[in-house]
């Protein structure tokens, strides 16, 4: 059977609102000679029967047998596809009728083009005009330089359901990292770019991308960061070292340190991640990659290095610092554990806890409290008589004595004496009260 030029890949999952519009759009192609690849990734809704209620034999049910992700799925489809052109399209969202007619006009004029685009017009979860439309439209609908590594650091210019790659290429680089969910669309398309890979974009609104509530990128803003951090210190930074971009490693460096969800991370992971954008190790996964952010293990190189990077975004930064930071993380990473494992236990143990913290400090209150009222009564009292009380209160209490010793210099910045000058006098009034005890 001859090869089809295009294969639509089709990923759905409990879209049975959403799937018709999608596959019409698809059959109202000006381009006929394609195929269409819906994986249904164990739906519980009633999309698999609106798919099978259509009898164009150009559409292939793919029904996975347990829950793949849209990553896995979308390999399942990609092994599965036959076409030169793989054209992707969300089971939510639909295509004007010449969208593919209009991208392979563009290819024709320019064969060395690997993925194409197009601009997108934002609708909600009814189809209708989005109330942010001029905002979410603002973002993709701009005339990017897509070849260009600075273009993709901390953004995703491209909208998947607006592609078509060429399958031969996408066999080249490689198929989606299966762990990923928020972000593999993009780590795709670094991983193109670094391969190669040549783009290109149609500047008119002929894909209409869908907002809605069930929308996955914007689902978990920690998994998107740490999804995106990887592909851009696995495909991007390497890009700019071997393209000369001298200021592409540092601006990675920076997008990470400035990006408001690394506060999400444990202070220990936030440097870690940063260590990583500056010394670039080799990851074979996105699951590797998270294991190592997450390691309790700690590497004092790495670490320092994430740190400098972190004070190397700002503007400008005070003497001292680095050495706060340093006292500061480690404070708070004790902090951290401390009510993470009270966090972690039952009533009785956090009470009992609180309790041993009670009677050991119970002890240095009472001491601290008489502290206080004898330091407070001691403003008033001249330098002997300071001393002489200080002696007294050594000889009362004769346990404390070493404690009193060390106050005995807390004293002396209080009568503005020095040493000698209150030692004379005590020697002068403990004799002048010995005499009159005996």
């Amino acid at each position: 059977m001859k090869a089809p030029l295009l294969s639509f890949i089709v990923l759905s999952y409990n879209y049975e609102n959403y799937i018709r519009t999608t596959l019409d759009s698809i059959l109202s192609q000006t381009v006929s000679d394609l195929e269409v690849i819906v994986v249904d990734d164990c739906s519980t809704d009633g999309s698999r029967d609106v798919i099978r209620s259509y009898t164009d034999p150009r559409i292939r049910l793919i029904e996975n047998e347990r829950n793949l992700g849209g990553a896995g799925s979308y390999n399942v489809a990609v092994s599965a596809a036959r076409g030169e052109w793989l054209v992707n399209l969300d089971a939510d969202d639909w295509i004007t009728p010449d969208k593919c007619e209009r991208q392979l006009a563009v290819i024709a004029a320019d064969p060395a083009i690997d993925i194409i685009g197009s601009w997108v017009k934002a609708v909600d979860g009814t189809g209708e005009w989005h109330s942010k439309a001029d905002e979410i439209e603002g973002i993709v609908n701009r005339p990017y330089a897509l070849n260009l590594t600075e273009t993709w650091i901390g953004q995703n210019p491209l909208c998947r359901s607006s592609t078509m790659i060429r399958r031969a290429t996408h066999l080249r680089f490689g198929l989606d990292d299966a762990d990923m969910v928020r972000a593999p669309d993009y780590e795709l398309w670094t991983r193109a770019l670094a391969h190669g890979a040549r783009f290109a974009l149609v500047e008119e609104p002929l894909t209409y991308m869908r907002h809605h509530a069930r929308g996955v990128t914007h689902g978990d803003p920690v998994g998107t960061l740490l999804e995106m951090c990887y592909a851009m210190i696995r495909n991007l930074a390497p890009l700019a070292e071997r393209r000369c971009i001298f200021d592409g490693q540092a601006d990675i460096s920076r997008w990470i340190a400035k990006s408001p969800n690394l506060i999400s991370l444990t202070p220990l992971e936030s440097v870690r991640l940063l260590g990583f954008a500056v010394t670039l190790p080799q990851f074979t996964s996105f699951r590797e990659f998270r294991a190592r952010v997450a390691e309790t293990t700690s590497d004092a190189v790495l670490e320092r290095i994430g740190r400098h990077a972190l004070l190397g975004s700002a503007t400008y930064v005070p003497p001292g610092t680095l050495e706060k930071l340093y006292t500061d993380i480690g404070l708070f990473v004790e902090a951290r554990d401390y009510w993470h494992k009270l966090a972690n236990s039952t009533p009785k143990q956090v009470g009992t806890a609180v309790l041993r913290r009670v009677e050991r400090f119970a002890a240095v209150r009472k001491s601290i409290e008489k502290l206080r009222y004898y330091a407070g009564k001691s403003l008033h009292l001249t330098p002997a008589e300071t001393w002489l009380g200080v002696r007294i209160r050594i000889w009362r209490y004769t346990p404390f004595k070493a404690f009193f010793l060390k106050l005995r210099y807390f004293m002396h910045k209080l009568v503005n004496s020095t040493p000698a000058q209150i030692w004379q006098a005590g020697r002068r009034r403990i004799r002048h009260y010995l005499r009159f005890w005996r």
